[in-house]
């Protein structure tokens, strides 16, 4: 992990290229500096763990650029549910539901990844308070899609079981 300066990404590669993010989506441009400069925006390489099973959830992570892996372990097997790409988020869930991370999380490739977290969020809600409701709004659509992308996933496998 190497820590990066979010102020210095945000001149390098536009305010609108942060706009066009899912989780930033209708954000004020107040709001989009202040999650990049107060935020810890960091890279990661192929391979490199973002969090681990376990763990404490007390933040979440968007993707700036590049593509994580979001898995679980089963019978001893590394399982990789979905992939995570630019202006997603992923370790919401666990931040907003109060439990240790039930996956893990790896780069596919090198990527750059804004870190959220509650301490952040709490205060983005303070200082943006209409920001802080589109947000939320965005994280739940993102979440709501996720469930589809599951309950797609579970129709498929309950028609079509593998057989051995």
């Amino acid at each position: 992990m190497k820590d990066l300066d979010g102020r210095g990404l945000m001149a390098e590669s536009g305010l609108d290229y942060f706009k066009s993010a899912s989780t930033f989506g209708a954000l004020s441009d107040e709001a989009i500096r202040y999650l990049l400069s107060h935020g810890q925006v960091y890279a990661v390489e192929s391979g490199e763990p973002v969090f681990t099973e376990g763990e404490r959830g007390d933040f979440f992570v968007v993707v700036l650029q590049g593509k994580v892996g979001y898995y679980r372990e089963s019978e001893g097997r590394r399982v990789l549910i979905r992939e995570v790409t630019f202006g997603q988020e992923v370790g919401y869930v666990s931040m907003i539901g109060l439990f240790c991370r039930q996956g893990s999380v790896s780069a596919l490739e090198p990527s750059i990844l804004l870190r959220i977290s509650t301490d952040l969020f709490y205060q983005l809600h303070i200082d943006y308070p209409s920001d802080f409701g589109i947000l939320m709004l965005n994280l739940s659509r993102e979440l709501a899609r996720t469930i589809s992308g599951i309950n797609d996933k579970l129709v498929e496998v309950s028609l079509h079981p593998k057989t051995d």
